[in-house]
């Protein structure tokens, strides 16, 4: 096969493949105010299914461990019940946490926490919340909708928005 032929043949093959390409790819939009938060089928550390409760106002995402260690030990020393009375929920991504941590180390451990944790177990569902390894983010909801959006690793910003 001569040059221009090989150069022509490569030519109509991308023209051919990258509309598939497009298809294919899905294009995930970050949360921003105004938006509603992602439709997830959540399950919490008992493994039973655990949806939004429709008054939710305030809602903590994490995905790493370095978040866990900022909200665990503030919400282990607020006990039982203190979600619940700020109508907030706390969300983690554990989809790259290996299942066999997961199974035998980490939802043992979550089972001994006073507070419900909603789980997101698959890739790329948690993907429109916003995220900086080591922080939590904070979402603030009114009527269902985003109002507020901001991270912290400071566990007395992330109570004083929980009691605002």
């Amino acid at each position: 096969m001569n040059q221009k032929l090989k150069s022509k043949t490569i030519y109509l093959l991308g023209l051919l493949f990258t509309p598939m390409f497009f298809l294919f790819a899905e294009e995930t939009k970050t949360l921003v105010v105004g938006d509603t938060l992602p439709n997830i089928s959540y399950t919490n550390q008992f493994e039973e299914i655990s949806p939004l409760p429709e008054n939710t106002t305030k809602v903590l995402f994490m995905a790493d461990m370095d978040a866990s260690k900022i909200i665990h030990p503030l919400l282990e020393k607020e006990g039982k019940g203190f979600l619940e009375k700020y109508n907030a929920v706390l969300i983690s991504d554990i989809h790259r946490m290996p299942s066999l941590i997961t199974k035998f180390v980490a939802l043992p451990k979550m089972k001994s926490y006073p507070y419900n944790i909603r789980l997101v177990r698959e890739e790329g569902l948690s993907n429109p919340f916003p995220r900086t390894k080591g922080s939590v983010t904070l979402i603030l909801l009114q009527s269902g909708r985003v109002k507020k959006i901001s991270e912290s690793n400071m566990e007395a910003e992330i109570r004083e928005f929980l009691i605002k």
